[in-house]
């Protein structure tokens, strides 16, 4: 128990702190999904920002604590996918809420899926568990949206 404390305490220290290292010059969607305990590329964030879509270049959070993305952009056929879940993304419920876990009680084991707002001044960000049972209802249909969505995208 004290083990995964402690892997839970990492994982959101390593999270929370996920920023880029220069202040962004426009708002930034960021999504995607993670598991903290297997091997190979353990990790599939997204970052859309300027009608530009660009996949993170990481294998796992444990490789550093801030998201870095590949320089070149995605085609613009999935920068249209990331808007359109961009545009579905439920504001009225989860901004309120930045900063926190959503139905999460087992990130350590099953990981989770990642979403985020960069702004010049703040990342507001949110983990949320993959157990749709547990999902709130005002969540709901956007989560169904963002796990059919991931597998279309790119990895590298």
């Amino acid at each position: 128990m004290k083990q995964k404390a402690i892997y839970f305490l990492l994982l959101f220290s390593l999270l929370g702190g996920c920023k880029e290292e220069e202040k962004p010059e426009q708002e930034a969607f960021i999504f995607g999904q993670w598991n903290f305990r297997c091997t190979g590329n353990c990790i599939q964030i997204y970052k859309y920002v300027g009608g530009k879509l660009y996949v993170d270049n990481m294998n796992s959070f444990r490789e550093a604590p801030v998201i870095t993305y590949s320089k070149t952009p995605k085609e613009e056929k999935f920068a249209l996918i990331a808007k359109e879940l961009e545009q579905a993304f439920p504001k009225d419920y989860l901004l309120p809420r930045g900063l926190s876990l959503i139905a999460c009680p087992l990130c350590v084991e099953e990981g989770g899926y990642y979403l985020a707002f960069e702004r010049e001044t703040e990342i507001i960000w949110w983990q949320v568990g993959k157990t749709p049972e547990l999902w709130p209802e005002e969540i709901r249909p956007f989560m169904q949206k963002l796990v059919q969505t991931i597998p279309q995208l790119p990895e590298e």
